[in-house]
């Protein structure tokens, strides 16, 4: 064989995922696996999750690409989080927003890698870091992700320290320390069904549908004039993907000005507890009469399954936060999800959590 004939072998990326089962990190990982030139490893907390994500029969349609390794553990398993991204070239950290610890250990486990190499950490922070809370009514204004988010953030912890604004300076703060290029994305309420090998549906709106069909009223708080944007699971994860490659390019900016915005909508509370009155009736079989849209307090929607106490409550469903993705628009994003996708993702929600329910029923009867 000559010279010219020697086959050319490129290394590939090393991708380490925290949170790969989840809503936000499944979608993500799914849609990475395509990608021949990563090599990934996904951190995971049960043997059956390993089994699903690693076994081409449990899924196949999804393994178009590579197969990822998983690695058994948690976000509270430091030294195993410092030894793998150090053996990394990419984090992306899905698992939590407010884990100082862990991301700190990631960030500087991949500083101490292969020196030369490009290091990239992706962080996924909750809009609730920038929501103003205003008893549910409409207040603030638009906030554009060219907007000085660092300097907002502080300024909002120095009246009220929030742990996701907290983890995120952090990031920001120790990747420049290190020499880890740090990206933050940043999305709002997120809906439609997760593309994953474990399917999830998002953390946010389904409690709202349990409570409508469990108590035949859909909440909203205050006037619900309060505005959330919104973004699909699908155009989420290829914003991921587009700053994964724009960030190994140079394309993409990062530290102070590497917080991204991803949205495409909004709607009030309101809006949101009518789309949610006319999923729940228009569930098949659905025999519980009218749904009826009802001011509630914060007390109150701090007690329903998925939400943990008052503060979650306010941010969750009654604060406003809408946001204007300009760095990710500029960097080639195309969300393509948005009106009739939100009110079907609700109608699908409804239909999963409505025959969830009826399953319970049917296996406590029998007990």
């Amino acid at each position: 064989m000559s010279d010219s004939e020697i086959p050319i072998t490129i290394p590939k990326l090393k991708l380490f995922i925290t949170g790969g089962t989840g809503y936000i990190g499944g979608a993500i990982l799914t849609a990475l696996l395509r990608s021949p030139d990563l090599e990934i490893t996904a951190l995971v907390r049960s043997e059956s999750a390993i089994e699903t994500l690693t076994s081409p029969t449990s899924n196949p349609k999804f393994f178009t690409g590579s197969t990822p390794k998983c690695v058994l553990g948690s976000l509270s398993d430091l030294e195993l989080l410092q030894k793998i991204a150090s053996e990394s070239d990419i984090v992306v950290n899905c698992a939590s927003a407010n884990d100082l610890p862990s991301a700190e250990t990631l960030i500087r486990g991949l500083a101490q890698g292969v020196e030369g190499t490009k290091k990239i950490f992706i962080h996924t922070l909750g809009t609730s870091a920038f929501a103003v809370w205003n008893n549910g009514d409409e207040g603030g204004s638009l906030i554009d992700d060219t907007t000085d988010l660092v300097a907002l953030m502080r300024y909002r912890n120095e009246e009220e320290e929030y742990g996701h604004r907290t983890v995120a300076l952090k990031v920001v703060e120790i990747g420049k320390e290190v020499g880890v290029k740090t990206f933050v994305i940043v999305p709002p309420t997120i809906y439609g069904q997760s593309p994953a090998l474990i399917p999830r549906m998002s953390v946010q709106l389904p409690p709202l549908v349990r409570t409508a069909i469990e108590t035949k009223k859909a909440r909203y708080i205050g006037s619900g004039n309060a505005m959330w944007s919104n973004v699909h699971i699908t155009d989420l994860s290829n914003l991921y993907e587009i700053i994964l490659r724009c960030g190994l390019s140079g394309a993409a900016k990062c530290a102070e000005e590497g917080i991204y915005f991803a949205s495409n909508g909004e709607k009030s509370w309101k809006d949101v507890a009518y789309d949610i009155k006319g999923a729940v009736e228009a569930i098949d079989g659905w025999d519980g009469g009218e749904i009826k849209p009802e001011s509630w307090g914060v007390e109150a929607a701090a007690c329903i399954d998925g939400v943990n106490g008052p503060r979650d409550a306010m941010l969750a469903f009654g604060s406003n936060i809408i946001t204007v993705p300009t760095r990710s628009l500029e960097l080639g994003w195309k969300p393509v999800f948005h009106g009739e996708a939100f009110v079907e993702s609700l109608r699908r929600d409804a239909r999963t959590i409505w025959s969830q329910l009826n399953a319970t029923q049917e296996t406590s009867a029998t007990v």
